[in-house]
């Protein structure tokens, strides 16, 4: 590598070898994302930063996909207007970049062509992005007059024990609030994302549709979801050699299936020493499944064959429907080609959305799902269950018993969510109580009869 140029009026050159990193691991990263400019070019400080990032944190460079598409849509607002994004050299702070883009996402949200919660989150990256160019010396970033004004505040919290706590939190004048309102007939249950829980009538005409349709594939991976509640990275990420026992041969059931990191099953957060609990009815279909033909042959198109670490789930072509973090993040010669994305599970939300909600629409118009609401489903058919079991004087006694069971079951890490499954039913039945006896009373006040 050449290098030619002048230092204290002399001129200096000389060549060099650049040398190999000793700690090669985290030198590469696989589908990592690139912001670039409206001419196509890279924008070297966003890229800096998101590396940054993916060095800090290399398991987690999934993460980065949503704040690169918010610096993309930032660098996009610049370039129209022709701004710089380190010009800050404006007196009257608002017609500083970040005061700019704060009112263009506003106008967006009145306009609705944008959700609060997605302007909070692309302010918020934006945000993020100048304080790393603030805090690092090397980036050479020294605006001329403030991007925000900040101050602090304190944010009240529950933590999992219950306890009221009060965090306190730096907060700035260009910051958009994700207000959230909480709407009393909701039907979802907040479990890492609003799932709602399908009755038994929806859940009779959802597996009548996946029959109907005939691919044994998306079946088995919605009953799992149904019967263990397990997310759809783990679903997708089961291996062939946790069905390869032949049921029989195991001395107890549920069946306990290890997930979390070092098993090859992903888990949300990489909870470790969690099981699937998988009842015998399912356990021996996915096991004729996993010696069948059909699977077989799709095993046959991949590198790893019958190998026991193998997807149980693959596409006609061979390919998994969702990666594993420990598989995505794997050293890989330079030989071994990239993918352009990371396998995500697209197939199946594709199927859920063009197969199976059109068909169950046939006799329910109004019906949607995603495909983790069924983790919901298993919660509240859980639920539903003990509480028949209990009789009418409800869980009483079993309720604690009731709450741990189903934490386990479903890896709660706070037993506030779990919670939030077994009071469902009750707030749901009040409520409409309360609705139902008020508007019967008010009904007779119009009438005049009261």
């Amino acid at each position: 590598m050449p290098v030619d140029h002048r230092h204290r009026g002399n001129h200096i050159k000389y060549w060099r070898e650049p040398t190999k990193p000793s700690a090669t691991r985290w030198t590469e990263f696989r589908s990592f994302p690139l912001v670039v400019d409206s001419a196509g070019a890279p924008w070297a400080a966003a890229c800096l930063w998101l590396l940054d990032r993916a060095q800090a944190k290399p398991l987690g460079i999934n993460s980065l996909r949503p704040v690169a598409q918010d610096l993309a849509a930032y660098k996009a607002f610049l370039d129209e207007l022709a701004l710089e994004w380190d010009d800050f050299s404006a007196v009257e702070k608002y017609a500083r970049p970040t005061y700019l883009y704060r009112n263009h996402l506003h106008a967006q949200l009145n306009a609705g062509e944008l959700k609060r919660s997605t302007a909070s989150r692309r302010m918020s990256s934006v945000i993020n992005f100048y304080r790393f160019l603030m805090r690092n010396p090397r980036m050479q970033f020294s605006p001329a007059n403030d991007p925000w004004v900040e101050r602090d505040v304190g944010i009240e919290y529950r933590d999992s024990k219950g306890f009221r706590q009060v965090a306190t939190v730096t907060t700035t004048d260009v910051s958009i609030k994700a207000i959230k309102y909480q709407d009393a007939w909701d039907e979802s249950i907040n479990d890492g994302g609003k799932l709602r829980p399908l009755p038994v009538s929806e859940q009779k005409a959802l597996v009548a549709a996946l029959k109907e349709l005939g691919n044994i594939e998306y079946e088995l991976m919605h009953y799992i979801a149904l019967l263990t509640g397990a997310r759809e990275m783990t679903v997708l990420t089961l291996r062939v050699r946790d069905v390869m026992r032949p049921p029989d041969q195991i001395p107890q059931w549920s069946h306990k299936i290890r997930c979390g990191p070092g098993t090859g099953i992903d888990t949300k957060g990489d909870v470790v020493d969690v099981y699937l609990s998988m009842p015998r009815v399912l356990y021996e279909r996915l096991h004729a499944y996993a010696v069948s033909e059909r699977a077989m042959h799709r095993r046959a198109k991949t590198a790893k064959g019958e190998d026991p670490m193998n997807y149980l789930f693959l596409t006609q072509r061979g390919q998994p429907y969702y990666e594993s973090k420990e598989d995505r993040n794997a050293v890989r010669d330079s030989t071994t080609p990239l993918r352009r994305s990371t396998l995500s599970g697209r197939p199946l939300r594709k199927f859920i959305e063009q197969s199976v909600t059109p068909v169950v629409r046939k006799t329910n118009p109004k019906f949607t799902y995603r495909f983790h609401d069924l983790r919901a489903t298993f919660g509240m058919n859980w639920v539903d269950y003990q509480m028949l079991e209990a009789g009418p004087d409800g869980l009483g006694k079993r309720y604690l018993w009731a709450r741990d069971q189903l934490r386990k079951l479903m890896w709660h890490r706070s037993p506030l969510t779990t919670d939030k499954y077994l009071e469902y039913r009750e707030h749901m039945h009040h409520l409409q109580r309360a609705q139902q006896g008020w508007s019967d009373h008010l009904v007779e006040l119009i009438r005049g009869t009261v």
